[in-house]
């Protein structure tokens, strides 16, 4: 049956899996294997219910449960927390690394660790595996059926398996075609992992101490709620900006990459984390403070998880200076180190990108990656590395990747290595020499110009196919190795050129940058400080806090209020004025033009149709709430590998980051986050914050694309340069040859003033040497 079916196949196949998804959503199988505001007080309405949400489809029922009332004392899901690699699992191989955090009684009694994936029809399931390695070590493994829609593996995790603190766990995959064994074959080989339904099944009635807040849970789109609880009908300034210090502390030390916050008066059950901060007498309205007993100092705790709420973090204290002392407590546990193995702590370590400042020499095995003994018809590894915020992108020097590697005779021509930086094909190496090549130091050069501040994603492809691909072997057969790549490679990064550009989102996004270095407090402006508005304004801080690894002391402002100094300001457009946008390098009119009418969310996809095509698009729930409908051929094709998103404009753009320089000193910057609408401004914050999509923005402007959920950017013509280290000469010298190479019309020019200075020198010189005649 498999060969020459491919004809036959070739249309029926994703039909199947059409089918099956929608019939594997309802309910997957499990298988199991071993300044100064304008207004004083800000009052907010009444909550309203979120203007979109990811539609949840419940987890699969453990093998045993029996009926709902079972099942609620039975096990509960706690999902994996979100990352920045994509959750789709492209060609033969593929592996996804998380940093999970268990408590100690979820350590102590296991459980079992469920993982929901879709996957493409044309995987020949015979062969197909899913692996689980926790902290390094296989855990089991699961056969991959792709004919069958949603479906989900579980794992017994044995008491002991997982360690109180962070955890490394792996799931990777080994995946061939059904009918076609040649390479472009590969590319349509595809596992979905699905965060809504993966994740570890236990026991457990969830942290129970403020240091285990990393063990909260997240939604099913993968963002972790955080409620601010709201005492009354009315918050000061103060009280928003203590509750802003203590949703970055929480942020921090939870590792909480997708918060998703919003203020409300009562903490109700559900996903996440609620956070009551406030003096007692403020906050025994509210909320039941008697497991607390007596307070008469300084308080910070953690109520569990009950049957109408869900856990929350208290910092209180009878007097305004307990509550800042219990903040400060707050903020010390979250700049200690984490608990958890080594594996897990570098997992967590790494989530944003390996961590480098230039002139490091990184190999493989310090990256993760062991020896490989390929195989497959193609290989992809991928890794990142997180660049500092002030790293200027351009071609100075270049980075070298040095691969100790052996492929044998009998590769066809084409096979090679391809790299690629954030995307874009960078460079590759041929395989070609007929009788094979044992490659030792075999030097890749890829261009500093397509690295940037922040997180970056270096991937490694190799295509490796053999002249006997056109027909497939027998199962029967074994393997035959066709690359050794060994874990000595290593990658070389020069030494890097730092200076800070303004204006430049990927700066901030980076660091936080200026925020976190400025001599002044910041300040958050909040023109119309209405409750979808304030949910955004307290996740981008939330954000900010996290990308600059400490709490910033963000001073709040709300109504209208003057732009000096470090300036965020959050809103919907309709309740900017004019002042505002230009000075965040906006044109008003073009603004106002391009978003009239849009004074209301337009009806989204949900339910089980928002759910089908999340996942077979590799989409993010948080970000497919703003995109339109899609066919799916369409919508999966922009999701393969070097597809390349189209630019949206301004009347597409679910929200607009802009930046602007408004004085001479290096904090007078604003960014400015707006939308069409407050409830479009949430919407759009609940996507930017993703991690996939977080790194993003760059440049002086940044657009959210309401049509695809892609970020189209647009560099500053000229950006002014900030000092961010001491002088040195060997960094001057780096940035004035990355200045040039920015510049190369100036270069050029530079150049042709040089040479004809050389040659006018030349010719003074010689007029004057040797005889003259007489």
């Amino acid at each position: 049956m498999r060969h020459g079916l491919r004809p036959v196949l070739a249309a029926g196949l994703l039909t199947c899996a059409a089918g099956g998804l929608l019939a594997g959503a309802a309910g997957a199988r499990a298988q199991t294997f071993s300044g100064v505001g304008a207004a004083p007080v800000l009052t907010l309405p009444s909550p309203e219910r979120a203007a979109v949400a990811a539609p949840v489809a419940p987890p699969p029922p453990a093998a045993g449960a029996a009926d709902p009332v079972v099942a609620e004392r039975g096990p509960t899901l706690r999902r994996l927390p979100s990352i920045a690699a994509p959750m789709r699992l492209w060609g033969e191989n593929g592996r996804l690394t998380f940093a999970f955090y268990a408590t100690e009684a979820e350590a102590r009694a296991g459980g079992r660790f469920q993982v929901g994936y879709m996957a493409a029809v044309s995987i020949l399931p015979d062969t197909a595996r899913l692996t689980l390695s926790v902290n390094g070590a296989a855990l089991g493994s699961g056969a991959i059926d792709g004919s069958r829609g949603l479906r989900s593996l579980a794992f017994d995790l044995p008491a002991g398996t997982l360690s109180r603190g962070f955890n490394r766990i792996d799931i990777a995959v080994a995946q061939r075609h059904r009918v076609d064994c040649a390479v472009p074959a590969t590319y349509e080989l595809w596992t979905q992992i699905d965060p809504e339904t993966t994740g570890l099944l236990a026991v457990t009635d969830g942290p129970q101490a403020p240091a285990d807040l990393a063990a909260i849970g997240g939604g099913p789109d993968g963002a972790v709620p955080v409620r601010l609880l709201q005492t009354g009908g009315k918050l000061s300034p103060r009280a928003v900006e203590r509750a802003l210090a203590a949703l970055q502390a929480a942020v921090l030390l939870g590792a909480f990459r997708q918060p998703a916050a919003e203020f409300a008066p009562s903490v109700e059950a559900g996903d996440g984390l609620a956070l009551a901060v406030g003096r007692v007498s403020e906050l025994a309205a509210s909320l039941d403070l008697a497991p607390l007993g007596p307070v008469t100092g300084p308080r910070l705790a953690l109520l569990p998880r009950g049957a109408e709420r869900r856990p929350v973090l208290v910092v209180t204290g009878p007097e305004e200076a307990d509550v800042t002392a219990a903040l400060g407590q707050l903020e010390e546990i979250a700049r200690a180190d984490r608990p958890g193995t080594p594996q897990g702590r570098r997992a967590l370590a790494d989530a944003g990108g390996r961590p480098v400042s230039g002139g490091e020499t990184l190999t493989f095995a310090d990256l993760g990656i062991p020896d490989a003994h390929v195989a497959a018809r193609t290989h992809r590894i991928a890794f990142d590395l997180a660049l500092p915020h002030d790293f200027m992108p351009a071609d100075y020097d270049k980075l070298i990747l040095d691969l100790d590697a052996a492929y044998p005779a009998g590769l066809a021509p084409g096979a090679q290595i391809v790299v690629a930086i954030n995307g874009a094909n960078a460079a590759s190496t041929p395989l070609g020499r007929p009788g094979g090549e044992a490659m030792t130091r075999r030097a890749v050069v890829l261009p500093l110009r397509l690295l940037r501040p922040g997180q970056n994603r270096i991937a490694i492809r190799a295509e490796l196919p053999r002249g006997d691909d056109r027909a497939c072997p027998d199962d029967a057969a074994a393997p035959t190795e066709r690359l050794f790549l060994a874990a000595t490679s290593r990658l070389t990064l020069p030494p890097l050129a730092r200076i800070g550009r303004q204006p430049e989102l990927a700066e901030t996004v980076a660091d936080a940058f200026p925020y976190a270095t400025a001599g002044r407090r910041p300040t958050l402006v909040v023109p119309n400080p209405d409750r979808d508005t304030m949910a955004a304004a307290a996740t981008l801080a939330a954000r900010l806090g996290l990308a600059a690894g400490r709490v910033l002391p963000f001073a709040f402002a709300a109504g209208r209020a003057g732009i000096t100094g470090p300036t965020v300001v959050v809103s919907p457009a309709p309740a900017l004025d004019g002042t505002v946008l230009a000075a965040a390098g906006l044109d008003p009119r073009a603004v106002f033009d391009a978003w009239a009418g849009r004074d209301a969310v337009p009806a989204r996809e949900s339910g089980p149709a928002l759910r089908r095509r999340v996942l077979r698009t590799d989409g993010l729930a948080a970000c497919s709430a703003l995109a339109h409908p899609a066919p799916d051929a369409v919508a999966e094709a922009a999701t393969r590998p070097g597809a390349r998103p189209s630019a949206p404009v301004l009347t597409d753009a679910a929200a607009l980051l802009a930046q602007g320089v408004t004085g001479p000193a290096p904090d007078d910057l604003i960014t400015l986050v707006t939308a069409p609408t407050a409830a479009g401004l949430r919407e759009a914050m609940a996507c930017l914050v993703h991690p996939r999509v977080w790194a993003r923005p760059a440049g002086r402007l940044a657009a959210l694309s309401s049509v695809d959920g892609g970020v189209a950017v647009e560099a500053a013509a000229e950006p002014r340069y900030v000092a961010t280290l001491a002088p040195a000469p060997g960094n001057l010298r780096r940035v004035a040859a990355g200045w040039l190479s920015l510049h190369a019309g100036l270069f050029g020019l530079a150049g042709l003033l040089l040479a004809g200075g050389l040659a006018g020198s030349t010719h003074l010189l010689v007029r004057n040497l040797g005889r003259r005649p007489e």
